[in-house]
């Protein structure tokens, strides 16, 4: 029993170091990916159509990946998807143009495909019981940590040019995959399986038909990821190119919600697991909105901070409850193929969000896209209240 706890811990001590040497990879490579491609002479309806690119990529491989985690354990996946970030930061690093952008984001749409074997690997290690507060320690750690490539994304663009971020992006990217490699221990339990290439081929379709007791909770993730894909997901491209913020100013923006969701999400994460994960859901909606119609008021640069600390305590609710309750209702047998055709519904249902923001801001300016981000985030509040009920684990 001693060995075994000893063993879980471990193992969390594992998840959380490569955790956060993913959050500064991510944070160095996402705080400056649009103002990057803004300077190669992209537009906003571009980058929007960059970003579709990467969640249409995701959600074609998703399902699959799933079903053959299930067969063949987690480990091999997950060291995929850490060689395919290398080589999309490899060509981030030497871009001169869009072409090189449009293969990185096919790249980064594969690994975004895996994030459900990853969060597979999280729910394995851990007690029913305690899967929320497991989930925001290790969540902790990526955003938490992710602070330093944050603040140094944008210390580094605009001090030494886009090249040097991406420079330390590849060698944190490197030292994640070779963590990886050697320190994660399969948590599949069972000897490999036969993969069923019928069923992994029909995966993407079946994705599209949610169990019945689930659709009320699709439906809910999906509309949170409309509203935030046309919205605040193109937020720093938007500030760059309607506002003048540079790479440093983005970056601390952006690192004001990554420390707030840092420092709330474990507490959070803890009682969620008490209160309930729906309950959890529907405040971070309402809280996000409230950072939304700031933003719409003003973009000075304190309010754009004073935004962003809000949002990160949006955040800290959401993210640990989010996974939580789909990790608690999906079948522990197929579990990564649960949470695959849960991902794959949701990025369906949000496909063209980024490209629809990406012609609202261009023909509208910053106000329009947030505005929608607005009111679909307060209906998805008061839909997750009506239809998201918490369940126990199977």
């Amino acid at each position: 029993m001693v060995w075994e706890r000893l063993r879980g811990w471990g193992r969390l001590f594992t998840l959380s170091a490569a955790s956060a040497l993913r959050g500064i990879r991510d944070n160095l490579r996402v705080t400056v990916w649009q103002p990057f491609a803004l300077s190669l002479g992209l537009d906003m309806q571009a980058i929007g159509v960059l970003e579709s690119l990467s969640d249409l990529t995701k959600l074609v491989v998703e399902p699959a990946f799933g079903v053959v985690s299930d067969a063949v354990g987690r480990k091999r996946l997950i060291v995929l998807r850490e060689a395919l970030t290398l080589a999309a930061l490899v060509l981030m690093l030497f871009a001169r143009n869009w072409s090189f952008l449009f293969a990185a984001m096919l790249l980064i749409g594969i690994t975004n495909g895996l994030y459900s074997v990853w969060n597979t690997v999280i729910a394995e290690s851990a007690e029913p019981i305690h899967l929320g507060y497991v989930y925001s320690i290790v969540g902790a750690c990526y955003t938490g940590i992710g602070i330093i490539g944050t603040l140094g994304a944008g210390y580094l663009a605009d001090a030494f040019g886009y090249s040097l971020v991406y420079g330390f992006a590849v060698v944190f990217a490197f030292a994640s995959l070779a963590l990886i490699w050697l320190r994660l221990p399969e948590t599949r339990k069972g000897a490999a399986m036969k993969v069923d290439w019928k069923k992994t081929l029909s995966s993407t379709v079946n994705a599209l038909n949610p169990p019945k007791g689930l659709r009320g909770f699709y439906i809910a993730m999906g509309l949170d990821a409309i509203a935030f894909g046309v919205g605040m997901r193109l937020l720093s491209g938007m500030l760059n190119a309607g506002y003048g913020f540079t790479p440093w100013m983005i970056g601390v923006c952006t690192a004001a919600m990554t420390l707030t969701m840092a420092v709330g999400q474990v507490p959070l994460g803890r009682l969620a697991d008490k209160v309930g994960y729906g309950k959890f859901m529907a405040i971070s909606q309402f809280t996000a909105c409230i950072m939304l119609a700031m933003m719409i008021i003003s973009k000075s640069y304190v309010t754009v901070i004073a935004a962003n600390l809000i949002l990160g305590i949006a955040n800290a609710f959401w993210i640990p409850s989010e996974q939580a309750w789909i990790a608690a209702n999906v079948d522990t047998k197929q579990m990564a193929q649960g949470l695959g055709s849960f991902s794959t519904f949701r990025g369906v249902m949000s496909l063209p969000a980024p490209i629809i923001g990406g012609i609202l801001f261009d023909i509208y300016g910053f106000d329009v896209p947030i505005m929608l981000n607005l009111v679909i985030a307060f209906i998805d509040g008061v839909v997750i209240l009506a239809w998201v009920k918490d369940r126990q684990r199977r």
